[in-house]
C-alpha cells in the first residue's frame, strides 16, 4: 500500500507518503478540502470516497494498509477505510484523533494503521493498528525519525524498508536525504522497494507534508507510467494559495 516517513525539521516536521496502488485503479483527485471546517487539505480517493492522507496546521494522519498473515476474512459489509481521517482530522491533536478513533465502531473496517502526527506541544508521533479483533496504539519516541511501511503482498515483504531508512535517513534525516529514501528502488527487488513496481501495483504518488510554526504546506506529485516523478500540485497554509506546476 504505502511508505510513510516523518523527520523533524525546524519549528515542525516534513511527512512523506508513497502510494502505492493496483495499475487499474481510478487515479485520485487533488485538491480537495476535508473535515467539518474545511480546513484540512489533501487528495480524494474516488473509488472509496475518502483519502489516505490530509493535513491541517498542527495535524497530519496518514493511513496504510495492515496486510496481516493470513488475513482475515473482511467484513461482508465493509466501509472504505479512505473515510476515517475525514472524520478525525478536526480533533485538536494527535492524541484526540487516536482516542476518538478507538471508541468508533471499528467492526466494518478491514485492518488498517493510522499515522497521526502533530505540533500541539513536542513533536508527537502516534500509530494506531487495527486488525479486525484488537485496536493498539504505540507512541514513538518525540522528536525522533519514524517509519511505517506496507504492501498488499504482505507486509512481510516490505519488512526492509524499515532497516534501509534507519541505514539511510536516521544518521542524517534532511529533506534531502528523506527524498532519497522515498525514491529508492533496490535493482532485483521491485516489489519491495520503497519505489516499488511489479506487474499488478506500483507507486503512483508521492505527497510531502511540511508544517512548521509558519505554516502548513503539502506537495502532492503523481508518478508518471514510465517512472517519472511529476511537478504536480502544492498547496500552502490549509489550502489558502494553491500553485499548480
Amino acid at each position: 500500500m504505502c511508505t510513510v516517513s516523518v523527520i523533524a525539521i525546524d519549528g515542525g516536521y516534513r511527512l512523506v507518503s508513497n502510494r502505492d496502488e493496483q495499475r487499474n485503479r481510478v487515479i485520485a483527485e487533488y485538491p480537495f478540502k476535508w473535515g467539518a471546517t474545511k480546513a484540512a487539505i489533501g487528495p480524494l480517493d474516488p473509488a472509496g470516497g475518502g483519502t489516505w492522507i490530509a493535513a491541517r496546521p498542527g495535524l497530519t494522519l496518514c493511513l496504510l494498509n495492515y496486510n496481516l498473515e493470513p488475513a482475515p476474512e473482511p467484513p461482508m459489509d465493509s466501509i472504505s477505510r479512505g473515510r476515517l481521517i475525514p472524520s478525525l482530522i478536526d480533533e485538536p491533536s494527535a492524541d484526540a484523533a487516536i482516542k476518538a478513533l478507538q471508541v468508533k465502531d471499528l467492526s466494518r473496517f478491514v485492518p488498517f494503521r493510522l499515522v497521526a502526527v502533530d505540533l500541539s506541544g513536542p513533536l508527537a508521533v502516534i500509530e494506531a493498528a487495527w486488525d479486525q479483533a484488537r485496536f493498539t496504539r504505540v507512541d514513538h519516541p518525540i522528536g525522533e525519525p519514524a517509519c511505517f511501511a506496507s504492501s498488499g503482498l504482505g507486509d512481510s515483504v516490505v519488512a526492509d524498508r524499515l532497516p534501509l531508512f534507519d541505514d539511510m535517513v536516521r544518521p542524517s534525516p534532511t529533506a534531502a536525504v528523506q527524498d532519497a529514501y522515498h525514491t529508492h528502488r533496490w535493482p532485483d527487488r521491485g516489489p519491495a522497494s520503497v519505489f516499488m513496481e511489479r506487474e499488478a501495483a506500483r507507486t503512483v504518488s508521492i505527497t510531502f507534508v511540511e508544517d512548521t510554526a509558519t505554516g502548513l504546506h503539502m506537495h502532492y506529485r503523481p508518478i508518471d507510467l514510465d517512472g517519472s516523478v511529476e511537478q504536480g500540485i502544492a498547496m500552502a497554509v490549509a489550502g489558502d494559495t494553491t500553485d499548480r506546476g
